[in-house]
């Protein structure tokens, strides 16, 4: 089988704050289908199953799931204030999605500058449970200003939520849970209220604040050249790279796991031994694990990309 960079059809999602678009999804409501190459009009999945081992990697061959979900989010109006559970806890619960570790690269900061990143050091539980009763849950919350290029790292328990003017680039676990804390007494369309999970978001948040409540560091920076390539973020889910690409970059996919750019800034081109292609801003491309040797080229002076790999 041949294999050369996959380009999605992204799924897009109207919200009641804005909207979603599913760059890179393999869920069964949220199929991406491949739009190039020999496989072009073929679901994600079935594109997978056909030989998982050299599409994911030899670390996921065995795969119940595809492990990640890359969106652009464009948030014009307050998210609810959410909290993501732990594989344990989802488990715990019987929900048919696994726990959910994600990330934001800011796009465009908030019009204020700021998001809501984790609880104030002086809340327990108790404290944020009495906050939902007495309609104060803003006050216990924790405001991070942001910048045009930050990124948060968001675990399971860091309560956080999306701001007006926010635009980022998240990637995920491969799971659709989120427990909704506080939603600004918001209604549906159709005029009922909200649904919120306020016991199960007291159950998992962190009120001891061992989760970072600001942007990583960008240290760990190997420099090709005119190029950067820096180690943002490693867990058990995923590695998330900033590539800031001046130049043209060769390297080699993994056999042993694939990877997914995302242009955040500029647009780029890859070029493999049995094709190349365009990749235009804010859109991401699949890089399969056989693929092997390729080139990234930035289509103007430079173009910054988010590599994620499971």
């Amino acid at each position: 089988m041949t294999y050369y960079p996959i380009l999605l059809t992204s799924v897009f999602k109207k919200m009641i704050w804005g909207s979603e678009s599913w760059d890179i999804s393999c869920r069964p409501q949220e199929m991406c289908v491949i739009k190039n190459g020999s496989a072009a009009g073929e679901t994600f999945e079935s594109y997978i199953k056909k030989n998982p081992a050299e599409v994911l990697g030899t670390n996921n061959a065995n795969y119940t799931r595809f492990p990640l979900l890359v969106k652009i989010i464009d948030a014009r109006e307050q998210l609810s204030v959410q909290v993501h559970p732990d594989d344990a806890y989802a488990r715990l619960k019987g929900e048919a999605d696994s726990g959910k570790s994600e990330m934001w690269y800011i796009l465009t900061p908030p019009k204020d500058g700021r998001l809501i990143i984790g609880l104030k050091p002086d809340i327990t539980r108790e404290k944020l449970a009495e906050a939902y009763e007495n309609g104060t849950v803003e006050n216990c919350l924790n405001p991070l200003h942001v910048q045009a290029g930050d990124i948060v790292n968001i675990p399971p328990g860091l309560v956080h939520a999306l701001t007006p003017g926010t635009v980022v680039a998240e990637v995920q676990q491969n799971s659709d849970i989120t427990y909704r804390l506080y939603d600004y007494n918001r209604t549906d369309p159709q005029g009922n209220p909200r649904q919120l999970h306020v016991e199960d978001a007291l159950a998992v948040s962190d009120y001891e604040g061992k989760i970072r409540k600001t942007a990583m560091p960008k240290t760990n920076t190997d420099v090709k050249g005119a190029n950067m390539l820096t180690r943002v973020i490693s867990n058990d889910f995923f590695t998330i790279s900033e590539y800031i690409i001046s130049d043209p970059l060769t390297e080699a996919s993994d056999p042993k796991a694939f990877s997914i750019f995302t242009c955040v800034e500029g647009s780029i081109t890859i070029e493999s031994l049995s094709m190349t292609v365009e990749v235009a801003p804010l859109c991401s491309v699949f890089i399969p694990a056989m693929l092997g040797s390729y080139t990234i080229r930035p289509r103007a002076e430079r173009a910054v990309l988010l590599k994620s790999s499971p």
